[in-house]
């Protein structure tokens, strides 16, 4: 399964420190759920989405960017 970041307005992808890309295929592979919207959330990256690709999986799926997806209690350590 590969993992990315794509801004919602636009529909680019997160490709690296430099900027982003219109395909997946140039995108940076975050690799699991938890480290994509950690990166986004710490970021301030909006509005983004992530979105999961899979060989067995027709199409590809989109999830909103939440604290709730990140390692270890994101919301309390990041509160304002």
């Amino acid at each position: 399964m590969k993992v990315f970041l794509r801004n919602k307005n636009d529909r680019l992808y997160w490709a690296d420190l430099s900027g982003w890309v219109a395909g997946s295929g140039q995108a940076f592979d975050f690799g699991n759920v938890p480290r994509a919207a950690r990166f986004a959330l710490d970021g301030r990256l909006a509005p983004m989405e992530i979105v999961l690709r899979c060989d067995v999986l027709p199409d590809e799926v989109t999830m909103p960017v939440l604290a709730e997806y990140c390692d270890g209690d994101y919301s309390q350590t990041h509160a304002a």
